[in-house]
């Protein structure tokens, strides 16, 4: 059996995740890079692989976004925020990341990606979680860990993605940015 992915199909995309399509075979004939990504999960019937789909695609989709561009507008190593309010910072206002270098953030973390300071929105449009219709293949609780894990490696928002229970992921997401903060205090 094969459905076809429209515009108009959005609202039934948790029941397409369901044990009822397991068999099915979805297809679009949008050209739009979402509907695509979209389809391609949907046919991906593994959850962890499915996920992971997600994930990737979501975090590529945005950097061809912003076409690989330098959205905080660096100039001698500041962004657009810290060079308007003095602030010595040098790459970024994730001043509590461990992971940041001088050549900027290594890790490929979606909350990270979608964080925009009041400069840069005033600058240019900004993708918000909103306008990412393939994040409405997570769960909840998996658009929540999306939203709130920031300053971490991508395998660990993975794992935090693939837990079962809230209250698990959200120990491993409090956990990580104490730890992160008491890492980059030490550094400096």
């Amino acid at each position: 059996m094969s459905i076809s992915i429209d515009n108009n199909s959005y609202i039934f995309l948790p029941l397409y995740r369901s044990v009822f399509f397991r068999f099915c075979k979805f297809e679009t004939k949008s050209k739009n890079k979402q509907d695509i990504i979209i389809t391609n999960a949907l046919n991906i019937k593994n959850r962890k692989e499915r996920i992971t789909y997600i994930y990737d695609a979501t975090c590529d989709y945005i950097d061809d976004y912003y076409n690989h561009s330098d959205i905080c507008g660096f100039k001698n190593l500041k962004c657009y925020a810290n060079r308007s309010n003095g602030i010595d910072n040098n790459y970024g206002c994730c001043r509590f990341c461990y992971y940041k270098t001088n050549h900027g953030c290594p890790s490929k973390n979606l909350a990270c990606k979608l964080f925009n300071c009041s400069e840069v929105c005033k600058r240019r449009r900004v993708l918000t979680y909103k306008d990412l219709r393939m994040l409405r293949l997570l769960s909840l609780r998996q658009r929540h860990v999306v939203k709130s894990d920031y300053f971490s490696l991508r395998e660990d928002v993975l794992k935090d993605l693939y837990c079962y229970t809230m209250t698990f992921a959200t120990i491993r997401v409090v956990f990580r940015l104490i730890r992160n903060y008491f890492k980059s205090k030490k550094r400096t």
